[in-house]
């Protein structure tokens, strides 16, 4: 049966929540992608031919192939449910179907469609604040608290915009953790979440709208930002830009949910990958989104901003990890920027590798599902997906331009769309 776990997003989709200088966006996008969908459509007709159902939309729809869509409301139930999109022209797409359904379709309400969520839960939401989890019963389900909220006392709506993230165990209430946490500090308790000294709000940072320098300094204007997100029932990876569009130095690369662990029964195997901005007295100067805080997830052990729940002695407070793989360079590798050449010589084709999770103190907790390590330098463009891979027969990847040290599309990222990933 074909997997229907892994689905990706962007920016540029049709109906897509957008992110923009608002407090608030960031959750507005989740909210979306993780648990609703979006881009609802009516369905004018809906009719099948040997396995392949068409649906006509006569106004223009919103679907793109390979994306994941809900259809609702057909009388016949193999019409129903979520499906790979085949193909696409102005006013219809295909998907494929089970059996032979009566054609067209009848409804006793009417026929829809929409774009697919990744099937998340939010069981604690406040003002511009939300905790999500996943519903997959083999998931630990540690949450993703979130707080895109208006940074109070003494901040203002035009300086940077950013979620205060962290991994809780369990929550009362939106405001009230339970159980473990990351990151934590133990003699700053509350240090990610309210204002400890002047000038500071938070710790572990996703942001959306910033400028050059201090994040007094200005949240870049209005506009949409560029923005992909790709995941599954148990992780998601998301790419955002701080000002509209794709502009001053790409996208920076964070990340929230469960890897595949090397240790059974694996209860504190969740991930978060955020900026790591302590911002006291002004006294972190951004020139660029790596500048500070790490460069995301594409340097090779880089721990800036990385946090597990908990080590594997699933004890204690949280333990930093890196990302690595095969070392191609005896050094430092850099995702999407490494010296192999393009095509490797060999074979003529793409390298994708695993990706490994390292916990700070050296030992090899996991593998980062559905990413893949690119050893060759950003050999395409921007969102291109390719289906040739070597050693890969009948997947198809997704790859995605980030940011790196000054560079505005410094490095590349490689994601499985074809699913599982576990």
């Amino acid at each position: 049966m074909t997997d229907l776990s892994v689905k990706y997003f962007n920016s540029g989709m049709a109906g897509a929540p957008q992110i923009a200088n608002n407090w608030g966006d960031l959750v507005t996008m989740l909210d979306a992608c993780l648990v609703n969908g979006f881009a609802l459509k009516a369905i004018d007709s809906l009719t099948s031919a040997s396995g392949i159902a068409t649906a006509t939309i006569t106004s223009g729809h919103a679907y793109r192939p390979d994306q994941v869509v809900l259809i609702a409301g057909a009388e016949q139930p193999e019409y129903n449910g979520q499906f790979r999109v085949l193909t696409t022209t102005t006013t219809t797409f295909t998907y494929a179907v089970t059996g032979t359904p009566a054609s067209p379709a009848t409804t006793a309400t009417s026929l829809s469609a929409k774009v697919a969520p990744l099937g998340w839960e939010k069981p604690f939401a406040g003002t511009n604040k939300a905790a999500y989890r996943s519903k997959n019963p083999a998931s630990p389900q540690n949450l993703l608290l979130i707080d895109d909220s208006l940074k109070t006392p003494g901040y203002t709506t035009s300086w940077a915009k950013w979620a205060n993230v962290g991994i809780v165990e369990d929550l009362a209430d939106i405001d009230t953790i339970v159980g473990a946490q990351a990151p934590y500090d133990p003699n700053n308790p509350t240090q990610n979440w309210k204002q400890v000294t002047a000038n500071q709000w938070g710790w572990h940072k996703w942001y959306h709208a910033r400028q050059t320098g201090y994040d007094t300094y200005g949240d870049s204007g209005g506009g949409n930002r560029n923005w992909v997100l790709i995941g599954d029932d148990r992780l998601f990876f998301l790419f955002c830009t701080f000002a509209p569009g794709y502009n001053w130095y790409g996208r920076a690369f964070y990340c929230f949910g469960d890897i595949t662990s090397f240790k059974p029964g694996d209860n504190y195997a969740t991930v978060l990958a955020a900026h790591d901005v302590y911002w006291s007295n002004n006294n972190q100067y951004l020139s660029y989104p790596g500048d500070y805080g790490g460069t995301s997830m594409v340097a090779s052990l880089d721990f800036s901003g990385h946090v597990l729940l908990r080590n594997h002695t699933q004890l204690g407070n949280p333990v930093r990890f890196g990302l690595t793989s095969l070392n191609t360079n005896n050094g430092q590798q850099i995702c999407g920027r490494g010296p192999m050449p393009f095509p490797n010589g060999a074979d003529y084709s793409l390298w994708l590798l695993p990706t490994y999770v390292r916990q700070e103190d050296g030992h090899m907790r996991g593998l980062m599902p559905g990413m893949y390590w690119m050893p060759q330098d950003r050999p395409y463009s921007d969102q291109t997906i390719v289906d040739n891979v070597v050693g890969q027969i009948g997947k198809r990847f997704l790859l995605v331009r980030t940011h790196y040290g000054s560079d505005t599309e410094g490095a590349q990222v490689a994601f499985d769309i074809t699913g599982p990933w576990r």
